[in-house]
Formats: C-alpha cells, structure tokens, sequence
C-alpha cells in the first residue's frame, strides 16, 4: 500500500481585476471578435465563470469594462436554437437540484442571455414548460401598460420613426416580445395607437404648454423681460440691495409626454451636431432648456430642443 503523504496544495494568491481583464482581451484578439459568449470564453480563457462573477458580478459587466461588445447581435442570437436554450436551462436547473430556474438564477448560472429566452418565448414560463421544466410564476410576466409606453418610446427614439411589427419580432431590439404587446393592447397597432394617445393626453403635468408661451413673438417678449431681470439684478448687486428671484410660471421638470414631444418635432436629432440613436445606438439625447431654467426660461416646448448628451454637457448655462 503507497505512504500516503500529507502535504499542502500550493497556495493559491488572490486574483486582481486586471488579470481576468486582460485574459478576456487575449481571448478576444487571439479569435479576433469583439463579443465572446461565456460558453466560448470557458474553451479558451484561464479563469472560471465563478471568479468572473465574484469580481465583477456578471460576465457582461466584465465585457463592458474590457471594451468589448457585452450582446449578441440579432444574427448571433439566431443561430441559437431552442433546443440549446432549453439543454442550458435543464443545466441549470440540476446546478442548482431545483425542478425549475427562476430568471435570476438563470442570469448567475446560464451560458445565455435570460433577457433574450425571454425575448424568444414571450414568458420565462413558457421557455421553462418546453424544456420540462416547472413554472416559477415569475413576475417578469407581468407587464403593465406603462411599461410598454416606455418600452415603445425607447425603441422610437432610438429608430428615429414609429417603430413597426418587424422591428420588434426580427432585429431583437425591443425588452418584450411582440406577443407582450398583443396581450396588453390586442395587437402592435393598437399598441401604437393607444401610446399616441398617451403622449397626446394633457394632463395637469402638461401646464408647461401655457398659451402664455405659444408662439415666437411671445418668446422673445420673454427673452427682453429676463434681459431686464439680469440686469436689475446685477445694479441691485452693486448696490448691495435685495435681489428678488424671477418669478417662472412653469416647472423645471420636462414631463415624458412633452419630451417625446421635443425630439419627435426635432426628428429624433441632435440639433447641434445632428447625431442621432437611429445612426449610432451609442448616442443619448436629452431635452435641453434654450434659455436655461435657472436664467428665466420656462418649460414650454418653444423654449426646448434635442441635444445629443455630448454637446448638452458642452453647452453653457447662458442666455
């Protein structure tokens, strides 16, 4: 019988951040491709998925921080078959000795993007049922008009036009299948017909469109009467007497009807530079006050306009 030898393993040094970074983008240059999926990392990379999640929580966070693409493509994304999607969840589901896999615990231990399953099947529970597995009840189901209002507005915007059926079903742009749409609304067009009228409804936010404020010639009545204001205040600095604050007839806050508002009259544009979502996704825009809120401007839609995030951290709080 051989002596057993009691001796300790090598110790094991703790791993830094830049030792898994760097890896990933060896893998990456080596099989020259700007994603790689986990499965395709675990065949070519040094570190376990178990050591990426605990320094940096997801594989897709780890991605992002090396400058890579963090999501498949739509074409990458179809030539993901069901069959592989429903192997990964009964994977997962003996991983962790359940009958079924909640999203959450798909999106810690699934080779896939739990998002896009359920893009696929339109609920977590349906993909579960055709893989043989239970059903959770997962609230992820639920989805409320609300959202979906959201949801279309984004897609809008970031397509620069009205979002159409085949753009939600083929290039996997939308969080929800077409089928959530149906289910809430009865069919895409009548999604899009009763998100019109959503944004078109004045409720008691919407006083921003005072008629006070409704046409040019008042607007630039209001420029004279802020040019007024500052210089009153700059003599009554001088003079070391009260300064008494401009007195705005309308919020600061820019409701979401009247943003929509904004960048559809602007075409979805930069209106410094042009930039727009619909020619590269990586573009913001936000809704900018022409004359600054804090110089006098008031929120009405005259006094607004679209400015890609870069040029509206570049403009300067003047009149």
């Amino acid at each position: 019988m051989a002596e057993i030898k009691f001796e300790l393993n090598e110790y094991k040094r703790e791993l830094s951040d830049d030792e898994i970074l760097n890896d990933i983008k060896n893998v990456a240059e080596t099989l020259g491709v700007d994603y790689i999926p986990i499965s395709t990392y675990k065949k070519h990379g040094k570190f376990s998925q178990t050591a990426i999640q605990h320094h940096f929580g997801t594989w897709k966070n780890a991605l992002s921080i090396v400058g890579l693409r963090n999501e498949r493509n739509s074409k990458e994304l179809k030539l993901i078959s069901d069959e592989e999607y429903y192997r990964d969840l009964q994977r997962v589901a003996n991983l962790i000795n359940c009958d079924t896999v909640s999203y959450d615990a798909y999106k810690e231990y699934g080779k896939f993007s739990a998002e896009h399953i359920f893009h696929r099947f339109g609920k977590w529970n349906t993909a579960l049922q055709k893989a043989g597995l239970k059903g959770t009840g997962f609230s992820k189901d639920k989805i409320t008009e609300q959202q979906c209002f959201d949801e279309i507005e984004r897609i809008w915007i970031l397509l620069g036009r009205q979002p159409t059926a085949t753009d939600i079903i083929k290039r996997g742009i939308s969080n929800y299948s077409i089928d959530t749409f149906k289910r809430s609304f009865g069919g895409w067009r009548k999604a899009l017909e009763a998100f019109v009228e959503y944004i078109n409804t004045t409720d008691n936010s919407d006083l921003q469109t005072s008629k006070d404020y409704n046409d040019s010639e008042n607007i630039e009545e209001h420029k004279l009467d802020i040019q007024a204001f500052e210089k009153e205040k700059t003599y009554n600095k001088k003079n070391k007497s009260n300064v008494i604050g401009f007195q705005h007839k309308t919020s600061r806050n820019i409701n979401a009807r009247l943003r929509f508002k904004v960048l559809q009259r602007d075409n979805f544009k930069c209106c410094a530079c042009g930039a727009s979502p619909a020619k590269d996704p990586s573009v913001e825009l936000h809704v900018d006050h022409i004359i600054p809120w804090s110089k006098g401007g008031e929120t009405i839609i005259e006094n607004l306009q679209t400015l890609c995030s870069k040029c509206n951290l570049g403009k300067s709080d003047v009149l």
